[in-house]
């Protein structure tokens, strides 16, 4: 009766254990899937866009010195990778156009060119499987990001990935370090859309904290014109 009893506790404690195992060996497996489609997505669009025209509106505002600004700005790419940008409109506070929307555009040239090391890719970032979801009708996966080396370009936080395409869906989450001194918070939220067979960025919104200034927004909202790809998705 007693080696009875004892193996019945054994096989109590025992089997979860093998449980939880065995399901962590399926999200490693699902998760490893996942990033090998993204990597995959990646390298097949890097090779097929050939060039886009966009038209994209910024808005900014902080409430309590009750300042605001809008900008428009015409972007071209073209492979192999140039992107070339123009101010087409300004309007409203001085002060936010020189300190946010020139500050957006300089530093969208620097990302462009080190792209290799701010990329959401296992090269950059680590990754864990947080579930699936439905994105706007399409089945995607939701993960958690960690970069592997702290930036002013990368990001703490979540993406939402096409579970079919393998591409970004959505991006939240907060820089890995603060934009400046002045910026106690930050949260960023980018989305992004199938155009012409592949994925761009259709809208970015942020809120941040800054000291002295409260609460600030930014609001990016993207019109593309042309797409052109070297081959259907």
């Amino acid at each position: 009766m007693k080696r009875v009893l004892t193996v019945i506790i054994l096989g109590f404690f025992l089997t979860p254990a093998s449980a939880v195992q065995t399901r962590r060996s399926v999200d490693v497996s699902e998760l490893n899937t996942i990033l090998d489609r993204m990597s995959a997505h990646e390298e097949w669009q890097k090779r097929n866009l050939v060039d886009y025209q966009v038209r994209r509106k910024f808005y900014a505002a902080n409430p309590r010195f009750k300042q605001e600004s809008v900008l428009e700005v015409k972007t071209v790419f073209r492979q192999p990778g140039i992107l070339e940008s123009e101010v087409v409109r300004s309007e409203g506070s001085q002060l936010i156009r020189t300190r946010v929307f020139d500050k957006i555009l300089e530093a969208e040239k620097e990302a462009n060119q080190a792209k290799q090391e701010v990329t959401i890719t296992p090269a950059n970032y680590n990754f864990t499987l947080i579930g699936n979801e439905d994105c706007n009708g399409r089945p995607c996966y939701n993960l958690r990001i960690t970069p592997k080396r702290k930036n002013k370009y990368s990001i703490n936080g979540q993406i939402w990935v096409d579970a079919e395409d393998g591409a970004l869906v959505r991006v939240e989450g907060s820089p890995a370090q603060r934009p400046s001194f002045w910026t106690l918070s930050t949260k960023v939220e980018r989305r992004y859309e199938r155009i012409d067979g592949v994925w761009l960025c259709v809208d970015m919104e942020s809120t941040s904290d800054i000291f002295i200034a409260g609460p600030s927004t930014l609001k990016v909202d993207y019109d593309y014109s042309v797409v052109h790809t070297a081959e259907p998705a």
